[in-house]
């Protein structure tokens, strides 16, 4: 009876994820959840109480966003190598990548621009958290930086976020070259910090 609970409450969390990815957030319902998933809907409120616990589930079940390991993969030796503008651009490529490789999490960002929810709330959470980590891990390697390292880590976050938003379902010319221009702009910006062209 458990194991088959656990298979049914894996199947609706993933019915959820299948949804979001193929049809977007707009799909999202208990309905159709319910349908994706083959079973009753009565047992997504049995299992979950409502379309917020489940979603709740669906955030725990997922790696939603990086953690500092997956930003930061330098040594110390490496980094005291590096000015801190080259290491911010280095640490925002990376950024980048760990949010493209996420289809997921691009999805629930695109959500959270028009409506709250468990999950919206769950990945706004982590997103904060890790930044923060993020900010205060960069701080330490560089003592009193003469430069708003958090300011800046949010500022080109946040245009990152908007263009992997935007730009998720296109793969045209077009948005390859706003993906150039955008770290093109991040990398001339920060080497006016170290006077590097």
């Amino acid at each position: 009876m458990h194991k088959s609970r656990t298979q049914t409450e894996q199947r609706i969390i993933h019915a959820v994820e299948t949804l979001l990815l193929e049809h977007g957030f707009p799909a999202v319902g208990i309905n159709a959840i319910a349908r994706q998933a083959g079973c009753d809907k009565v047992l997504i409120y049995r299992y979950f109480e409502n379309l917020d616990g489940l979603l709740q589930r669906v955030a725990d079940n997922n790696d939603l966003w990086w953690d500092v390991g997956e930003i930061i993969s330098e040594n110390l030796d490496e980094i005291s190598q590096l000015a801190l503008p080259q290491f911010i651009d280095r640490l925002l490529k990376r950024h980048i990548k760990a949010v493209q490789k996420r289809p997921l999490t691009q999805e629930i960002m695109a959500w959270e621009m028009s409506d709250q929810n468990a999950l919206t709330r769950a990945l706004s959470r982590i997103r904060t958290e890790q930044g923060m980590l993020l900010v205060k891990q960069v701080r330490r390697y560089y003592d009193n930086p003469a430069i708003d390292v958090g300011g800046i880590l949010g500022i080109f976050g946040a245009a990152i976020n908007y263009l992997v938003i935007r730009t998720r379902h296109a793969n045209s010319e077009y948005e390859k070259e706003e993906w150039w221009r955008l770290e093109h702009t991040i990398s001339s910006l920060l080497s006016c910090q170290t006077g590097k062209p």
